[in-house]
C-alpha cells in the first residue's frame, strides 16, 4: 500500500489568532530559520538552532493515527518553528509481509531553498514497524565504500528503498526550484540550496542510510552537494565494524570525511537503542560524531553507576575475550593479545568514566572513538535492565536508580526539551 500526501503549512496568522505579535514573544521559535539553515556551515551550530530544530521534526513524525502519517501535524509545527508556509510531502510504503512500514516527510520552505528530509521511527502501536527493527540479516548496500560493498541491517534498508525513489525524484525537482509536491507547477528562486536528513531512532537509522546512499552513489552528486548534515537521535547501528571504519575514512564531493564529519548522533544519557542491536545477533558499529547528555548525578547514585557498569562488564568480558579468541586465526598470536588488550582496557575505562561526571550535566562530545556507546554485549540489557529502568522511573523511591540502559530515556521528547538553547520557547510556547 503507497500513500503519497501534502500538506501546506499555515502562515503565522493563522497560527495567532486574535492576537498581534507583541502579544506573543517567543513565536515563531525562530523567525530566521530559514537563513540560519541556509547560512550556517559549521555542524552543529553554535548556538543550537539546527540539532533543536531536526530534533522536534523527527520527534513529530510519529504524528498519525491508524498506521498513517500526519503531514499537516508535521507542517504545522514547522511552521511554529520558522518555516512558514512550507509544503509538506509524505511518501509512505507499506508491505506488512515484508516488514515495510515506510515514512518519509519532506519539508520545503517557501521560497524553496531549504529541504528537510524526515523518516519516521518505530511506531509503538504498530507490530509491522517493530518487527523492521528485529529484522538484523545482513543485506549487501548498492553502494561502494572503500571500492568494496558492505553489508547492513536488512529491516532498516528495505524501508529506505521503499521510498528512496520518490524522495530523490522530489529532491530533484527541488534543485531546479520546483515543488516537493508530486505534479506541483512553477520554479521560485535559484533552486535548492540546503539539505538537512534527519530522524529518530528508526528513522535515524534510515537517515544515516540516506545520507550514506547520497553521498557516495555518483548518480545523486547534485543532491549530496547540498546535503549540509544528518542529524539521528536515539539512532541504532546500521551496520558492522568493517562498513562503520569505510563510512569514517570515505571521503565525498564537499567534504573530507563526509560520512565522519557531517553525521551527528544524538544520544541521551541511558538510552537502550543507540547500543542495538544486541551483540549476539552479529557485531555492529556506529560512526560519525557522537554528543551524548548525561544527568547531573550525586556522589551516591555515581557510585551505584560505577558498581552496576563494572559488574555488567564483569560478566560480559569473558564472554567478549572468547569471541574474540575464537574468531582470529591460531597463527596470529600477536594480533590476538593486542584485541584483548584494547577490549579490555575499553571496558575499564567505560566503567570508570561515570566517576569523572559526578555533578557534569549536560551535552559533550565523544571525542574518543574508541569510546563511543557500546554496542550492548547480552540481550540481558534488552530483556530485563530496560524494562526495569522504564518502569523504575515511574515511581518516585526508584526515579533516580542509574540503570546501563532505559526505554525512558530513548522518548523523542527527551531529546527535545535538552537540546533547546537556553531561553529558547519551546514549539507551543512553554518556557523550556
Amino acid at each position: 500500500m503507497r500513500n503519497d500526501r501534502h500538506a501546506k503549512g499555515p502562515s503565522f496568522a493563522e497560527l495567532r489568532p486574535l492576537k498581534t505579535a507583541p502579544d506573543q514573544p517567543g513565536f515563531p521559535v525562530y523567525p530566521d530559520l530559514v537563513e540560519r539553515l541556509t547560512r550556517d556551515k559549521d555542524h552543529p551550530d553554535p548556538d543550537g538552532v539546527i540539532p533543536h530544530t531536526m530534533a522536534t521534526c523527527a520527534a513529530y513524525a510519529y504524528a498519525g493515527f491508524a498506521q498513517r502519517a500526519d503531514p499537516d501535524t508535521v507542517a504545522m509545527i514547522m511552521t511554529r518553528l520558522g518555516l512558514e508556509e512550507n509544503d509538506c510531502q509524505v511518501f509512505e510504503q507499506r508491505v506488512d509481509a515484508m516488514y515495510i512500514a515506510s515514512a518519509a516527510y519532506l519539508i520545503q520552505d517557501r521560497d524553496r531553498r531549504i529541504a528537510v528530509l524526515c523518516y519516521r521511527g518505530t511506531q509503538p502501536e504498530d507490530v509491522i514497524s517493530i518487527l523492521t527493527d528485529a529484522d538484523v540479516r545482513p543485506e549487501m548496500l548498492d553502494v561502494e565504500l572503500d571500492g568494496r560493498r558492505h553489508e547492513v541491517h536488512a529491516g532498516f534498508y528495505r524501508n529506505v528503498r521503499a521510498t528512496r525513489y520518490l524522495v530523490v525524484e522530489a529532491l530533484d525537482r527541488a534543485l531546479r526550484g520546483e515543488s516537493v509536491v508530486p505534479g506541483g507547477t512553477g520554479t521560485r528562486g535559484h533552486g535548492l540550496e540546503a539539505l538537512y536528513i534527519t530522524g529518530h531512532s528508526l528513522g535515524g537509522a534510515m537517515a544515516a542510510l540516506m545520507g550514506v546512499m547520497l553521498t557516495m552513489e555518483p548518480r545523486y552528486r547534485r543532491i549530496a552537494d547540498k546535503l549540509r548534515a544528518v542529524y539521528t537521535f536515539g539512532q541504532p547501528m546500521v551496520g558492522g565494524p568493517d562498513f562503520a571504519r569505510a563510512c569514517e575514512e570515505a571521503t565525498g564531493p564537499y567534504s573530507s570525511r563526509p560520512l565522519r564529519e557531517r553525521m551527528l548522533r544524538y544520544i541521551f544519557d541511558r538510552d537502550v537503542v543507540p547500543a542495538l542491536p544486541p551483540r549476539p545477533v552479529g557485531p555492529y558499529a556506529p560512526f560519525g560524531r557522537e554528543f551524548h547528555y548525561r544527568r547531573s548525578r550525586g556522589p551516591m547514585d555515581t557510585a551505584l553507576a560505577f558498581a552496576a557498569d563494572s559488574a555488567l562488564e564483569a560478566v560480559t568480558l569473558p564472554g567478549e575475550l572468547l569471541r574474540t579468541l575464537i574468531g582470529n586465526p591460531i597463527h596470529q598470536p600477536a594480533a590476538r593479545m593486542g584485541e584483548l588488550t584494547v577490549r579490555t582496557a575499553e571496558s575499564l575505562r567505560r566503567s570508570v568514566r561515570p566517576l569523572l561526571r559526578v555533578r557534569h550535566e549536560g551535552w559533550q562530545e565523544s571525542g574518543e572513538p574508541g569510546l563511543h556507546y557500546p554496542q550492548m554485549d547480552s540481550l540481558a540489557g534488552l530483556a530485563v535492565v530496560a524494562p526495569l529502568a522504564f518502569l523504575a522511573t515511574r515511581l518516585a523511591l526508584t526515579r533516580t536508580i542509574p540503570f546501563k540502559y532505559s526505554f525512558d530515556d530513548h522518548g523523542p521528547g527527551h531529546y527535545v526539551n535538552s537540546l533547546a538553547p537556553p531561553g529558547v520557547l519551546s514549539e507551543f510556547g512553554d518556557v523550556l
